[in-house]
């Protein structure tokens, strides 16, 4: 357990998800695939870790309670631009993947990247009908 009480330290945790993320993009830029499975390894070891601590997640992240950080306006204002993020996210998504579909005679080679970007915005729409339903029953 006592390892378990480095990870409690938002820092390090913070620091090490960035070490992971970097891994990733020298692993896919090198095409290294060594690289890429260290990532995994330590992403997953922090999964892990911040399961068996999910209860003091806020804790962990937050530091000191006593000083306000956010208030309820602040929450709304990015309630409100991540949902529009998601929107325009998905929409230009549609758009480039219908534009390389429809260049499937000219540039036959991108029709799979034009199937992926529907494939994209299916999941994102998925992905926030579930999340929607998920915090409509939870609040």
């Amino acid at each position: 357990m006592k390892i378990l009480s480095i990870f409690e330290s938002g820092l390090f945790i913070k620091i090490l998800s960035v070490f992971t993320t970097g891994l990733w993009i020298v692993g896919l830029i090198l095409a290294n695939i060594y690289v890429i499975i260290v990532a995994v390894i330590l992403l997953s070891a922090i999964g892990i870790v911040l399961y068996i601590k999910r209860d003091n997640l806020e804790v962990i992240f937050k530091g000191d309670s006593s000083v306000i950080v956010e208030d309820e306006r602040t929450q709304l204002i990015n309630e409100k631009a991540s949902t529009m993020t998601l929107g325009i996210l998905i929409a230009v998504t549609i758009y480039v993947g219908i534009i390389l579909v429809a260049l499937r005679s000219s540039y036959p080679q991108l029709l799979k990247a034009g199937y992926t970007m529907f494939a994209v915005a299916v999941f994102c729409f998925i992905l926030y009908f579930t999340s929607r339903a998920y915090y409509t029953r939870k609040y």
